[in-house]
């Protein structure tokens, strides 16, 4: 199968995905999203297998290799800024989510010990 088909099966197989979850969403029923999580999964990675052009070049890879790294640390930042600041509010008697906040400022760091971890790991397998 070709790159162009590929891409319009898996967009296919996306918005198939989301409508059946919005739908066992909105029937309260997690047994729907699970199915059509699992299924739409297993779908893609059996188009994937039938795929005979690139789909991945050193520019896409590159292009998401950064975004990723941007993404990590947008995210992450943001976590800490806004866990911290619900823990401030709350501790001058502003609103009572400082569970709440300690809960993202504790992802925050778990994330940013995680990722200096896997870099670690990764410059001394790829011999950097």
């Amino acid at each position: 199968m070709k790159l162009e088909t590929y891409k319009k099966i898996r967009t296919t197989i996306a918005l198939a995905i989301a409508i059946l979850a919005t739908y066992g969403a909105v029937q309260n029923n997690i047994f729907i999203v699970v199915v059509a999580v699992t299924s739409g999964i297993l779908a893609l990675h059996i188009s994937r297998r039938g795929l005979t052009g690139t789909a991945h070049d050193e520019r896409t890879i590159l292009i998401r290799s950064k975004a990723a790294s941007a993404t990590l640390a947008t995210i992450t930042v943001t976590m800490a800024i806004v866990g911290l600041s619900l823990v401030f509010l709350s501790g001058q008697g502003i609103g009572k989510h400082e569970q709440i906040g300690y809960l993202l400022a504790y992802q925050a760091s778990i994330i940013l010990c995680l990722n200096a971890l896997l870099s670690y790991y990764f410059r001394n397998k790829l011999g950097g």
